[in-house]
C-alpha cells in the first residue's frame, strides 16, 4: 500500500503492477482531512493504468484542471494493455470538463473485473466511458455501485457495444453479468455541443460466441433530469428493476436495437415520474421480454 498524505501530486501512472486476489496493490489518499490531489497536466491523462491487475485506487481527488482530452482515470491502448481486476473507490473526480469528449473514467482496452464504487464525478465531459467506440475493446463483468455522477456535458455513463470478443488470457468466456446498482445519475441543462446524450446508455454484447449470453443487471439507481434526451437506453440483454426515474425529456427508459439487437428486456418494480413516455420498448426483444 502506498499512502499519500494530503497535498498535490503530479500525474500518476500505474504500470506493470500485478497483485493477486489475496494481495492487492493499493494507492490511497487520506480517508479524511486534506485530500491527496493528483493534478492534471497536458502531458498525459491524470491517472493512467497500464498492464496492471489487482490494483486499488482509493480516496484521491483527481483534478484534470479543465484540460481538453486529459482524462481522470484511464486504461487505453487496446490489446497491448491487459488491465483487469481494478478497484476505483472513494475518489473525487473534477476538472474533466475541457470538452464533451473528456472522460472522468475511461477504458479503451479489453478488461474485466473492474469495481467502480463510492466515487463522485462532477461536471465531466462524459462521466464513465467504458469500452471503445467501435466495439473492439469490451468491458466485461464489471461492478458499478454507489457512485454520484452529476452535471456531465454528455453521458453520465456509457458502456459500449461489443464486437466478437478478442482472445485474451484470463478474460471470462462463460456467462457473466455487469451490475450497475445504487448509483445517482444527474444531468443539468447545460448544452451538449457534440450532440445530446442520455444519462446512461448500455450497448449490447457479441451476437455469438464468448459473451453472447452476458447480462446487465441495473437496479437501485436514481436517474434524474435530462432536458433533451431520455434517462436510460439499452440494447442486448438487460434486467432493469427497482430504479427511480425522474424527468426524462423523451422517455424514462428505452429498450431498442441500435448497434446490436435488443435480445432480452426485463423491466419491473421501477418508479417513474415523467411527463413523457415511461418505459418503452422501441424494438421487439428477439429472445424474451
Amino acid at each position: 500500500t502506498l499512502n499519500l498524505a494530503g497535498g498535490s501530486y503530479p500525474p500518476l501512472t500505474i504500470s506493470g503492477k500485478r497483485g493477486t486476489a489475496n494481495a492487492w496493490i493499493t494507492v490511497t489518499g487520506p480517508a479524511s482531512g486534506a485530500p491527496a490531489i493528483i493534478a492534471g497536466s497536458s502531458c498525459c491523462n491524470t491517472v493512467e493504468i497500464v498492464n496492471s491487475s489487482f490494483v486499488a485506487i482509493k480516496n484521491l481527488t483527481i483534478d484534470s484542471h479543465s484540460l481538453d482530452g486529459v482524462f481522470g482515470i484511464s486504461a487505453k491502448d487496446g490489446l497491448s494493455n491487459v488491465t483487469h481486476d481494478i478497484l476505483i473507490e472513494g475518489n473525487t473526480l473534477v476538472g474533466q470538463n475541457g470538452s464533451q469528449q473528456t472522460n472522468a473514467i475511461s477504458t479503451k482496452t479489453p478488461t474485466w473485473g473492474w469495481v467502480i464504487r463510492n466515487n463522485t464525478i462532477t461536471g465531466a465531459g462524459t462521466g464513465m466511458y467504458l469500452g471503445d467506440s467501435n466495439g473492439s475493446f469490451p468491458f466485461v463483468a464489471g461492478l458499478i455501485e454507489h457512485n454520484l455522477i452529476q452535471n456531465t456535458i454528455g453521458y453520465n455513463m456509457q458502456i459500449k457495444w461489443q464486437q466478437p470478443r478478442p482472445i485474451v488470457a484470463g478474460m471470462p468466456t462463460g456467462q457473466s453479468t455487469t451490475i450497475v446498482r445504487d448509483n445517482v445519475f444527474i444531468k443539468s441543462d447545460q448544452v451538449s455541443p457534440d450532440g445530446d446524450r442520455l444519462n446512461v446508455y448500455l450497448g449490447g454484447f457479441p451476437n455469438s460466441g464468448a459473451g453472447s449470453t452476458d447480462m446487465y443487471e441495473v437496479y437501485g439507481n436514481f436517474f434524474y433530469h435530462n432536458p433533451r434526451e431520455s434517462l436510460f437506453q439499452a440494447e442486448g440483454r438487460v434486467s432493469l428493476h427497482d430504479n427511480v426515474f425522474v424527468d426524462g425529456f423523451i422517455a424514462a427508459a428505452i429498450f431498442r436495437t441500435n448497434d446490436l439487437p435488443l435480445k432480452v428486456a426485463y423491466a419491473y418494480h421501477n418508479t417513474v415520474y415523467t411527463k413523457t413516455l415511461g418505459i418503452y420498448l422501441s424494438s421487439a426483444a428477439t429472445t424474451d421480454d
